[in-house]
């Protein structure tokens, strides 16, 4: 029988942040809790801990994404689990996620799952009507996908110099190269918040604006750089289109943003760290 466990990263989490954590610790052995807040809410601590199946770590600040996710790893695997069940704070899941997801594993034939991935559901975002059950993927984002600590053993940990964003196509990447399958599965779900994103008419068509405050365009202009020049031989045709991605932001910041001049001044920025090595946590004052 597989062991499943969880693991949530928190950064300064909501009250309501409960909720979504109810969604699915009764679904896993265990959970860790890894919060990279830079104060503690000792009354939210105090209500979380409560639960019979929760380990809560304080890491004192905030030590990044990757750095929380290593943390929730090597916890499962002191503990002897087989596969983590990755989270944000901002998502919850469906009450069958965890049983799609084991009996997928108990039926498949290889032993090449790296990470298992959900089908992602977005408020006034409406699902296909016919949708694979099971599906290759090329790589998923972090929040409701299922890791396979036997890969994660073998590919390594998540890269901390990312610190936030990119850390999961990078890992998947490498999953990749490695061997290992990213595989979504239709009937397993997860409701995902998307932030502040606006839809605008440019020209003769409707793109989604994103409204990242400047520091997240700092982390997502340097990081993509970083990931599209690692994998450029081994996957040009996607770091082609997330150059393009990156000039298209850039003009969706100059034509729709507020804070124009300094979301591009920190997306060049964050590209010049890039080149010259400057990777972990913002550290320009």
């Amino acid at each position: 029988m597989i062991r499943i466990a969880g693991v949530v990263v928190l950064y300064n989490p909501p009250e309501d942040v409960l909720q979504n954590i109810n969604s699915y610790r009764g679904q896993i052995e265990t959970l860790f809790i890894v919060d990279n807040s830079e104060k503690q809410n000792q009354t939210w601590i105090n209500n979380i801990i409560l639960a019979k199946n929760v380990i809560y770590k304080w890491n004192g600040g905030n030590l990044g994404v990757a750095t929380a996710l290593n943390i929730g790893a090597k916890l499962a695997i002191d503990h002897d689990y087989d596969f983590l069940l990755t989270m944000d704070q901002d998502s919850f899941t469906s009450e069958n996620l965890l049983r799609e997801y084991s009996q997928f594993i108990q039926t498949y034939s290889s032993n090449d799952i790296g990470i298992l991935a959900p089908y992602h559901v977005y408020k006034n975002y409406e699902r296909p009507a016919e949708l694979a059950m099971a599906k290759e993927i090329s790589m998923t984002i972090t929040s409701g996908a299922l890791l396979n600590l036997a890969a994660y053993k073998q590919a390594g940990p998540f890269m901390d110099d990312l610190f936030i964003d990119y850390v999961d196509f990078e890992y998947c990447l490498r999953l990749r190269i490695s061997g290992f399958k990213v595989i979504q599965l239709s009937l397993a779900t997860l409701n995902h918040q998307l932030g502040a994103i606006e839809a605008r008419r440019f020209i003769f068509r409707r793109v989604a604006v994103y409204n990242y405050p400047p520091i997240r365009v700092y982390y997502k202009f340097r990081n993509r750089l970083f990931v599209v020049n690692k994998f450029f031989f081994a996957y040009p045709m996607w770091a082609f289109r997330e150059l393009i991605t990156s000039m298209n932001e850039l003009i969706k910041i100059i034509c729709f943003e507020k804070n124009k001049y300094i979301k591009c001044k920190m997306a060049f920025l964050g590209m010049r760290d890039c080149v010259i090595g400057r990777m972990g946590k913002y550290r320009h004052v």
